[in-house]
């Protein structure tokens, strides 16, 4: 089956990804946001202890991970220029955006899927952004976060 019969909720995908046998022991935590009811926060140890961002929409489920403030960037204006050349060969399978968080901005990693995806095209969803997001940073990120 290509996809669920019924659309996630966001309690369903917690706990879903929180019994999956996809992940090992400890390797993933799942927490409602307390700060945004509406945001589950996801943290994959095996991957630096990343956390994504999920939110169950009406169509879709969009996953995002913060990576560092666009003021951090040794040269903002010439990553930027870099990513849009090559972002579908540095990041084929997520989106690089710049978000505004508590009065900065920042880059942040997306990508989105449908809210009747399987459990293993979420978990794949999940992966795929924590490591792209960890890749890009060794790669291309600044030298200082600040």
């Amino acid at each position: 089956m290509s996809t669920r019969q019924s659309p996630w909720t966001l309690s369903e995908l917690k706990k879903a990804l929180e019994q999956s046998d996809t992940f090992g022991e400890g390797e993933i935590g799942c927490v409602i946001s307390p700060d945004q009811p509406g945001v589950l926060e996801v943290q994959l140890q095996s991957a630096g202890e990343i956390t994504l961002f999920m939110v169950v929409g009406e169509t879709q489920i969009l996953t995002s991970t913060v990576l560092w403030p666009c003021e951090a960037q040794d040269d903002p204006a010439s990553f930027e220029a870099m990513m849009l050349r090559n972002h579908k060969k540095l990041l084929p399978l997520c989106a690089l955006s710049i978000d505004m968080i508590d009065g900065r901005e920042y880059y942040e990693l997306f990508g989105a899927m449908s809210v009747r995806s399987t459990l293993d095209s979420v978990e794949t969803e999940l992966r795929t952004i924590a490591n792209c997001a960890l890749e890009l940073a060794a790669d291309v990120g600044p030298t200082a976060v600040a």
